[in-house]
């Protein structure tokens, strides 16, 4: 039966070995190389910039993969690409587990994270193009809960092995996971392939031109959140050093946090599917930007407890939003083209975030970077209100539709009409 005449619960299910469980799989293993990798280059002798180095290498993959990823899926199909990005990770993960030169190890983080964003973009180009508009949010919230669990266990699963078995069972065991989700996607996620006419050719750059207003405005409130998010995880930590707790502290705050953060999913979806997309966005950009303002001012255990679950509890507000928003506001043609620079204008956000924070707390004080980055939010909620419109709605406007725009014979024009 087409996803189209489902239930929410068929619909769910029909996704769950298919691109629920691979994900999973590959959550899991992301997260235990985002430990992995930093503590390998400690434990070579590398200093902190050059751990600091491989991980943001990690995270410029995932970005410059976007838009390369998108196109390959307009050409060939989202499963194609699905399975280039976990074929990727699966080699990366292997030249990781060979522990050769810290050079060699940049370059398998740098394949790594191309890989990890093939495999999300398609990923969600497969889901966009399945399943209707209105379970669109609940489907999305289920996946990026999903990855939020990965990066719970992926974590904590690492350290352990990492103590008991060393760096090579723990790359060797990533490996495993990507092969292991790269072999359910090859058996279990069907074809879909995306609506762009094949007398058409799309290009991103005429993509970009005819939505440079959308990526304008919508996606620097995505951008801000992205900052917001990748703050979080690294002001959080290094501010319980700065008042003096011990790593089991911390430890145990950002365990709490981001089960917060987790259990969040499936109230977001909800409220995605039926109260609207821009309540989810504000709400979390309010929440993580007071939470990073306030983190100055918690200088023992209990308070810094507390903003920190603020923190989690409005990061699993926003919990796929981006991607829902995204998929809302796509065209029916060239939508994976579009998809790519959606995620391209987030993640870059994501990737300044770290350096932006170190420079301002190597140059002024960890207090000005908390207060640059909930300043930062604040402004990604005024843009919000001021030009994110709610999406789950959608109206056909018969003038505007007639007169939309065509790049190449080819009708750009959003599917879903967003209304205010």
């Amino acid at each position: 039966m087409p996803r189209s005449k489902l239930s929410i619960t068929e619909t769910l299910s029909s996704l769950s070995v298919s691109i629920y469980l691979p994900s999973m799989l590959t959550a899991i293993g992301r997260g235990g190389a985002l430990v992995a990798l930093p503590l390998y280059v400690l434990d070579q002798g590398g200093g902190p910039f050059l751990a600091a180095l491989v991980v943001g290498l990690r995270s410029l993959g995932t970005m410059v993969s976007n838009v390369p990823s998108s196109q390959l899926a307009a050409i060939q199909s989202d499963k194609a690409v699905m399975l280039l990005g976990l074929a990727t990770m699966t080699v990366a993960a292997v030249g990781l587990a060979s522990l050769s030169s810290l050079a060699f190890l940049c370059a398998s983080a740098l394949l790594l994270g191309a890989g990890s964003g093939s495999w999300i973009v398609a990923r969600l180009l497969h889901i966009t193009e399945s399943v209707r508009l209105e379970q669109r949010g609940r489907t999305i919230s289920v996946m990026a809960g999903i990855e939020r669990a990965g990066a719970l266990i992926g974590p904590a699963l690492a350290g352990f092995a990492l103590q008991s078995f060393g760096y090579l069972f723990v790359f060797a065991g990533i490996g495993c996971l990507f092969l292991a989700a790269f072999l359910l996607c090859l058996w279990k996620t069907s074809k879909i392939k995306v609506r762009t006419s094949s007398r058409v050719s799309i290009g991103v750059v005429q993509i970009t031109i005819r939505f440079y207003q959308v990526f304008l405005k919508s996606g620097s409130v995505m951008l801000c959140l992205s900052y917001l998010r990748n703050a979080r995880i690294f002001l959080i930590p290094v501010w319980g050093v700065a008042i003096g707790l011990s790593p089991g502290e911390i430890g145990l705050v950002m365990s709490l946090s981001s089960a917060i953060d987790m259990l969040m999913f499936l109230p977001a979806g909800y409220v995605l599917d039926t109260l609207g997309r821009k309540i989810n966005l504000i709400s979390s950009l309010v929440l993580m930007s007071c939470s990073t303002v306030l983190l100055p001012l918690a200088g023992s255990f209990v308070p810094f407890l507390i903003v920190a679950m603020f923190a989690g509890l409005g990061n699993g507000l926003g919990t796929g939003i981006v991607m829902t928003i995204g998929g809302d506001l796509s065209p029916r043609y060239g939508r994976s083209q579009f998809l790519g620079v959606w995620r391209l204008v987030g993640d870059v956000g994501g990737v300044v975030s770290p350096f932006a924070i170190g420079m301002i707390a190597q140059s002024a004080s960890m207090l000005i970077a908390c207060a640059f980055s909930g300043m930062l939010g604040f402004v990604g909620v005024a843009l919000g209100f001021l030009f994110v419109t709610l999406t789950l709605k959608k109206r056909v406007i018969g003038q505007e539709f007639s007169a939309a725009p065509k790049v190449d014979g080819a009708d750009l024009r959003p599917r879903e009409k967003s209304e205010a």
